[in-house]
């Protein structure tokens, strides 16, 4: 028998040189794959096996948020100015697979036993729930937009061609029969994205529907009875413009904070503080809100309690309740009628910066009607007057223009090429008549301080010459003022607030530099005049004011509180003169207030109980093309945690004495309301 000779042992590499060029080739391509594949495994495993894991969990594992109450907001003897109050809900959990035949499915059964605002219903939601529940009627639907866009349909992903069926449904109002109240109820369901629960009904869920509901959770798979938390206002809403609102969940986050909200884990119906101290402090008002992991395995759920939950923060003011109801009330009775605008007083701790109130109102001059509006202090700019006068005296000092025993000047008319004559209102005549700065203070004297803002700014005053100021010498005067806090922000713990306005300078304008320096140019906020007068009260430190005193957590029992933070004074800048030239403004300003002269400009807080010293002040303004007058006033009793400022822009009567009533009942009633409380 012939034998093979392919089987027959023989030398390897004669069987090596027989396999063919392309097997070699192949067997080398499979090895280099192998290795690849294995590499590949390697890094998958090693490297990025943590990450898909991870993926693995989300899918299967998803984190359902609850709902924290946020926290409260108390005045400062601790009654509760801004609460909580709780409510029957009925709140959607999306599944994770849920289809939109199903959540149309629970929505016609949900309304049956409740009823929804439906003023926010859309017009695609109706279209699709349209569509949903009714399948001849989408089929048709579907063909007519096919017929119409036969063009284009082919290439539609499966959105588009949903979009332009509820876009056909509503051109030909098909939808017009269906029920906008389940209607509301599906939009409400759809919206929510996969595992998130959003409120269906916050309020005003009848115990009857609340039975029934319960009777059919089984048969409404995601519908919950729950629970809504929505702002109350024991105190009433005086302090609303104060504390800020709260979005709701039908308005849903802010949009222009949007994005940045849920970049910090918000969901989309969130409620928010949208102004005031709710939107400063939102980051400890909010709460953290329980957390329940949702594991999903097919058609299998099942949760377990991850984190209970923390109410949030809460806040306790410096404002006192009832004196701040009281001052606004002053501010209200006592507001004048014709082109008045409004009126803002603020009462702070010169000492801490803390606010015991801060009141305002505005008036609409045409109506007569009057807004409450406490944010007027930080955010309405007015021309002030004479109020600023001892911070340009200051600066005098500063400068060396003047000093303690050398500051006696004329009050008399001043004449500069290319102005208006200048005088005092009781010396309209002009009258050369030698006074102190202390008396200059007392009466207010408006051609004393120009003769003043003209040396500090490098000239003397002779009358019919020409201005002729150094080239820094407006930035001199501002500089003196601001390191009063004039002219700029205080930093208060609310947004909104204005810096004020300043004038220009250049040009023809270089003639207001007179004005400037009696308070007849620039414009301040009722907010900074508390902080100046608070300056000159604790000896020249600018102390920044601030609306909320301490911070308070609530055990998760809510059971008691504690104080995690309390605020201290944060000094701004200091207001540098010696003792002497401290003296000689503070004396002025108690003469304002308790002087003897024929000129006094305070006497509506003579004979005040504690003595008080003041500055009043008058600008000219114009409102509705009218002369009108804005009346201020600045307050602070010695040794004391009391200042006042108060501003009425737009009065018709000059020197009509409104500043001094209004703020002589301000005083009384810190005494009466605040002391003697704290003192009880």
């Amino acid at each position: 028998m012939n034998r093979n000779r392919y089987l027959e042992d023989g030398n390897k590499n004669d069987a090596q040189a027989n396999l063919p060029g392309r097997l070699k080739l192949l067997l080398g391509l499979v090895i280099a794959i192998i290795a690849a594949l294995l590499i590949q495994l390697a890094f998958l495993t090693l490297k990025q096996g943590a990450g898909y894991e991870s993926e693995v969990d989300r899918s299967d594992q998803t984190v359902e948020k609850g709902n924290a109450p946020r926290g409260l907001i108390y005045d400062s003897t601790g009654k509760v100015i801004t609460g909580n109050q709780s409510s029957l809900a009925i709140t959607y959990t999306r599944g994770a697979t849920t289809t939109t035949t199903t959540i149309a499915k629970v929505a016609q059964k949900l309304a049956k036993y409740i009823t929804i605002d439906t003023s926010r219903l859309n017009p695609r939601s109706k279209a699709d729930y349209y569509l949903v529940t009714d399948e001849k009627a989408a089929t048709k639907v579907q063909a007519a937009v096919k017929k119409e866009n036969a063009g284009a349909v082919a290439s539609w992903s499966t959105t588009q061609l949903n979009t332009a069926m509820a876009q056909y449904v509503i051109k030909h109002d098909l939808a017009k029969n269906v029920d906008d109240n389940v209607a509301m109820i599906f939009q409400k369901m759809s919206g929510a994205s996969a595992l998130s629960t959003t409120y269906i009904k916050e309020s005003d869920i009848s115990d009857d529907a609340e039975a029934k509901i319960a009777e059919r959770l089984s048969s409404m798979p995601g519908v919950k009875i729950g629970e809504s938390w929505s702002r109350n206002y024991p105190e009433g809403t005086d302090f609303q413009s104060l504390t800020g609102t709260v979005s709701d969940e039908s308005a849903g986050l802010p949009s222009d904070r949007l994005h940045r909200l849920l970049a910090q884990g918000y969901s989309q119906n969130e409620p928010v503080g949208t102004s005031a101290l709710e939107k400063q402090y939102e980051s400890l008002l909010k709460g953290s809100p329980s957390q329940t992991m949702v594991t999903t395995l097919g058609n299998l759920k099942t949760s377990s309690i991850k984190y209970e939950g923390q109410s949030g923060d809460s806040l306790k003011l410096t404002i006192n309740a009832e004196y701040q109801k009281k001052v606004q009330q002053i501010l209200e009775d006592n507001l004048p009628g014709g082109n008045v605008q409004g009126a803002y007083s603020t009462v702070i701790n010169p000492y801490t910066g803390g606010i015991y109130a801060m009141a305002g109102v505005s008036r609409d001059s045409s109506t007569g009607k009057k807004t409450a509006n406490q944010l007027g202090n930080i955010n309405q700019a007015i021309v002030m007057g004479s109020v600023v006068k001892p911070a340009i005296l200051a600066t005098g000092f500063q400068r060396g223009v003047v000093t303690p025993t050398s500051n006696t000047m004329n009050d008399q008319a001043i004449k500069i090429q290319g102005t208006p004559e200048i005088t005092s209102y009781w010396n309209k005549n002009g009258t050369p008549t030698p006074i102190d700065a202390r008396t200059a203070l007392e009466t207010s004297s408006n051609t004393y301080f120009v003769q003043l803002g003209m040396k500090i700014g490098g000239q003397t005053y002779s009358s019919g010459s020409s201005l002729h100021l150094r080239s820094d010498a407006f930035q001199t005067l501002r500089n003196g003022l601001g390191q009063f806090g004039l002219g700029t922000k205080t930093g208060i713990d609310v947004e909104g607030e204005t810096a004020g306005y300043k004038g220009l300078t250049t040009g023809s304008n270089i003639g207001k530099y007179l004005y400037e320096s009696f308070g007849q140019y620039d414009s301040y906020t009722t907010l900074q005049l508390a902080r100046y007068v608070s300056a000159i009260a604790n000896g020249g430190y600018l102390v920044q004011p601030h609306l909320v005193g301490s911070v308070l957590q609530t055990d998760k029992d809510a059971k008691y509180q504690k104080t995690v933070w309390t605020a201290e004074p944060t000094l701004q800048s200091q207001v540098s003169l010696t003792d002497d030239e401290w003296k000689v403004i503070k004396d002025g300003m108690y003469q304002v207030a308790n002087g003897s002269s024929s000129h006094n400009t305070g006497t509506a807080l003579h004979n005040m109980t504690p003595k008080v010293y003041a500055k009043t002040g008058t600008a000219e303004t114009t409102t509705n093309g009218n002369t009108t007058f804005t009346e201020s006033m600045v307050v602070y009793v010695p040794g004391t945690p009391f200042a006042m400022s108060l501003a009425i822009p737009g009065m018709d009567s000059y020197l009509d004495g409104t500043n001094g009533r209004i703020a002589k009942q301000i005083i009384e009633a810190f005494w009466q309301m605040v002391v003697a409380n704290n003192q009880s």
